[in-house]
């Protein structure tokens, strides 16, 4: 009977994870990669976990692109 609670618990935090996942925004082919850091087991923490996540995602997503640079080189303009 523990064993079996102790899964359906591990089950239950797994689709509450990816659920938090993607409410916050991460795309669903992207959840198997992020879902690693989330590694509370509380909601509420899990919520924050996530909010943290994509807060740092969107972060490293604001690369430039190199031709929007005037001083880039561009000998086929």
């Amino acid at each position: 009977m523990s064993e079996q609670l102790n899964e359906l618990k591990s089950e239950y935090t797994d689709k509450l994870r990816r659920l938090k996942l993607l409410e916050a925004g991460v795309e669903y082919g992207q959840i198997d990669t992020y879902i690693k850091y989330l590694t509370s087991d509380s909601a509420d923490e899990i919520e924050k976990q996530a909010a943290e996540l994509v807060a740092d995602i969107k972060q490293q997503d604001n690369y430039g692109d190199v031709y929007i640079d005037e001083r880039t080189w561009r000998p086929f303009k």
